[in-house]
């Protein structure tokens, strides 16, 4: 048991060049995991890691070493979810990482009914903007938007992203509606900026309208600000369909320019090829399937939302 924790915190600390990382990931100490190495390596009698204050990288017979114990961990991975599958309950720690709209609006309203249908399984959700490694970090599957570049992940289409102009009633009765996307120039428009890189997205408009240049009169990199400013009457907002439908149910949100707007990227469920067997990362995407589709609203056009 020991030689096995040792290699797992190897694996770890070889991946993220990092024990304070690599503690992050087992849910350790980094100090739990330097001795743990420092063990490994007195009873192989080689130096697995080159260090230095600032870095840490693998030694010849550590990368040697880090490749025969990776494909050792997987196997073992593939067997525990046979085993696990076998008894149809799957169980165990998933780690999820989702953007924060969708973390927001569309999984924590299904989060009730997965944790009564998977009890065994123990959910750890990062809420991240940005770009995740799936492997280097740990992270068993992930909701990423558009096409997927790396060949060694699986992805699973869940639908395309809708986005609506909307504004609240209170709004449209002291302006001019507008009637093509060009009239947006004289109203007050509110824009999602990205936390990680500052880049103000733009709105999905059809040509000839997709690159406007929009009065930037208030610029939130927080999806749910622009959402009440735009509840309470401050301007016009763009927002994805899934999370301003319930506002334009109700009536507190009205809809504008509809017949204008394009799809604006996909949504999909993603993780890595050599967990695509895993109980538990199947059960989540299977759920996440199955209950996002069931959610009239979540890939609707903004043109069903047009009285």
């Amino acid at each position: 048991m020991e030689s096995f924790t040792g290699i797992t915190a190897f694996v770890h600390a070889a991946e993220q060049q990092s024990y304070v990382a690599a503690a992050r990931i087992t849910g350790g100490s980094p100090s739990a995991i330097g001795k743990a190495v420092a063990r490994l390596e007195a009873r192989l009698g080689v130096r697995l890691f080159n260090r230095t204050t600032r870095t840490m990288s693998l030694t010849e017979e550590g990368e040697v070493f880090y490749e025969r114990c990776k494909r050792i961990l997987d196997d073992l991975g593939d067997a525990e979810a046979t085993v696990l599958r076998s008894c149809e309950q799957p169980a165990g720690r998933l780690r999820v990482s989702l953007p924060h709209i969708v973390g927001h609006h569309l999984f924590m309203p299904l989060l009730p009914a997965f944790t009564e249908a998977f009890p065994r399984i123990e959910l750890d959700v990062d809420f991240e903007d940005k770009v995740v490694d799936l492997v280097a970090e740990g992270i068993d599957v992930v909701v990423r938007s558009g096409e997927l570049a790396d060949t060694g992940l699986i992805a699973h289409f869940l639908g395309q992203q809708h986005f609506v102009v909307c504004a609240s009633p209170d709004y449209l009765a002291r302006r001019d509606l507008p009637t093509t996307p060009a009239e947006l120039s004289g109203h007050t428009c509110i824009h999602f900026k990205y936390p990680s890189s500052g880049r103000i997205a733009p709105w999905a408009f059809q040509k000839p309208y997709e690159r406007l240049l929009l009065p930037k009169s208030l610029v939130f990199n927080n999806t749910d600000a622009g959402l009440r400013a735009a509840k309470d009457g401050l301007g016009l907002s763009h927002l994805p369909v899934y999370v301003a439908g319930p506002y334009l149910r109700e009536g507190t949100l009205k809809p504008v320019l509809t017949s204008f707007m394009r799809p604006f990227g996909s949504l999909s469920l993603v993780w890595p090829s050599n967990r695509q067997l895993s109980p538990k990362v199947r059960a989540f995407v299977d759920f996440m399937v199955e209950n996002l589709v069931s959610r009239a609203n979540a890939f609707q056009s903004a043109e069903a939302w047009q009285a």
